[in-house]
């Protein structure tokens, strides 16, 4: 990939990101009381600070739990409702606009009383008919985001309303801009919600890695297009905040938060045994605020019990604490039915039974024991953050060790925090990082055969290569029928990596991540950095 020398970048963002707007600058001027390294702070919204976030003077530690809307049209409004799977499963429970609010104030009353500040709310669910216009489709009616942009937003208002309401903040998940008519319905709500403090931050995409519609894009694209969704922020909504969602580090190959003009990052991250190994991972490779949008480890009190959801809450917001993350997030309020099991049971309340706010507001569902732990979280001390012990192999495979280390090519110097993403024939994927020497690990149970990498700010490769493997076991295997040969991460438990008297759900021994019949060396690999 060409280099770009810092003089072209700062003509890049002159040219494609930034834009003169003399009453843009006036209205700083009249709402500013103060700046902080160059944020301007507006009274009574959210900002950033070295350690975060901030409300005027006061630190600010969003507490975030996901909700899922829906949206409906009742007696011929349109209006945003409660998920159709919260409470009664597949049901409506209410049918007047007042009503739908009703159960929504209900949800948002139980939510802050549980110790959330913050709701991420799902508002990109639009997409196009037969004949590619944009659309919101409800039982009732089809409403397109030019022709019926009013009474979207009116929706959309009418919502924020009920969270304002209950003293909550919330993150709203757009759609990506990435055409003309989605850029002009975000500005009308960016430019809605404005003077709106209750609105914290936008975020502007859902996990690129498995939701951009252009496939390996290249990292300047990506650039370009969050420079643009910048600017769109700084005209239409200057005292918020915006983000994307990122998933796992793997993003940087393409959507590289490091060079990306984001206020803060927000990183989704699922499963125990990759939690901490990508925390650790974005908190010191990413230079800019960070926070968690989603995490959740999935209980039906069988498999996974409920206690162990309660420990993965209490373990997994200590750690990113530890790790100086600005804000925790869950995924979600309520058990999804009727999908893969992640999705079924990561919600905080069942379907069983009741619960009654501290007013006496009836829900169905029962809470899980894991929203124990909020109250004490404020409380809680960050400690000194210790790399994972499966940091190197993090769903354990024991197979193959394939040796390397990645180097600057200008400066000959080991890359340290690398992504190396290697994939059998068969498409199983695994990653790793290189350490503080550029060298990298990467484990996988079948031979791999086609590579990925990259590094924050760094040029991206993607290759094809046979490896020559030596057998180190002192034991007759086939190379080409390995035990475990297509086992892929989703299927992986992470309960035979505990210790034998583990006492809590990362407290993984450490002997079980270093195991491997065959090795192989891939040797030096060159990266260049991208912008000088």
């Amino acid at each position: 990939m060409k280099r770009i020398t810092l003089g072209t970048f700062l003509l890049i963002i002159v040219l494609f990101g930034t834009f003169s707007c003399i009453d843009c600058r006036e209205k700083q001027i009249q709402y500013s009381v103060n700046t902080f390294n160059d944020t301007i702070v507006y009274p009574g919204f959210v900002h950033l600070t070295n350690d975060g976030f901030a409300i005027d003077s006061t630190s600010f530690f969003p507490l975030m739990l996901n909700y899922v809307v829906d949206f409906r049209t009742v007696d011929g409004e349109f209006v945003v409702s409660p998920a159709k799977y919260y409470e009664q499963i597949g049901v409506y429970e209410s049918n007047s606009k007042d009503k739908v609010y009703e159960q929504m104030n209900a949800h948002f009353e139980l939510i802050s009383e549980l110790g959330f500040n913050t709701l991420r709310i799902c508002l990109d669910r639009y997409g196009k008919d037969e004949n590619g216009r944009f659309v919101i489709r409800t039982e009732g009616k089809d409403y397109y985001l030019d022709e019926n942009k009013e009474e979207l937003l009116q929706g959309f208002s009418d919502m924020v309303k009920v969270a304002e309401n209950n003293g909550l903040r919330v993150m709203l998940l757009l759609k990506p801009s990435l055409d003309k008519l989605i850029s002009d319905f975000t500005a009308g709500i960016l430019t809605l919600f404005s003077e709106n403090s209750t609105v914290f931050a936008y975020d502007f995409m859902n996990e690129p890695l498995y939701f951009d519609p252009v496939p390996q894009r290249d990292k300047f694209d990506a650039m370009h297009i969050v420079l643009y969704w910048k600017r769109m922020r700084d005209k239409y909504a200057p005292k918020q905040l915006f983000t994307i969602g990122f998933s796992e580090p793997i993003e940087v190959f393409e959507w590289d938060p490091s060079i990306l003009p984001v206020d803060f990052v927000q990183i989704h991250t699922y499963h125990p045994l990759r939690v901490k190994n990508e925390i650790y991972w974005y908190s010191h490779y990413v230079d800019k605020p960070w926070m968690i949008g989603e995490t959740a480890l999935p209980a039906e009190n069988d498999s996974i019990t409920y206690d162990e959801q309660r420990k993965f809450m209490k373990e997994a917001y200590e750690y990113v604490r530890d790790c100086g993350g600005a804000g925790f997030g869950w995924w979600e309020f309520q058990e999804c039915p009727n999908t893969h099991f992640e999705a079924q049971y990561t919600g905080l309340m069942n379907h069983e039974g009741y619960t009654e706010t501290v007013s006496g507001k009836k829900i169905v569902g029962t809470l899980k024991p894991a929203v124990k732990e909020i109250a004490d979280f404020p409380k809680y001390e960050p400690q000194k953050a210790e790399r994972p012990v499966n940091y190197f192999n993090m769903v354990g495979y024991d197979n193959i060790q394939i040796k390397g280390r990645i180097i600057d090519a200008n400066t000959k110097k080991p890359i340290e925090g690398a992504l190396v993403r290697g994939w059998t024939a068969n498409w199983i994927g695994m990653n790793t990082y290189t350490d503080k020497d550029g060298v990298f690990t990467l484990y996988c149970n079948a031979p791999a055969v086609h590579f990925e990498i990259s590094a924050c700010g760094m040029s991206h490769t993607k290759f094809s290569r046979e490896l020559t493997y030596t057998n180190v076991s002192g034991q007759e295997y086939d190379l080409n029928d390995l035990p475990n040969k297509n086992l892929e991460y989703h299927k992986i438990s992470y309960h035979p990596f505990l210790k034998d008297n583990a006492n809590g759900v990362f407290d993984f021994d450490e002997e079980k991540f270093g195991r491997y019949k065959f090795v192989a060396d891939m040797g030096d690999i060159f990266l260049v950095k991208l912008i000088q």
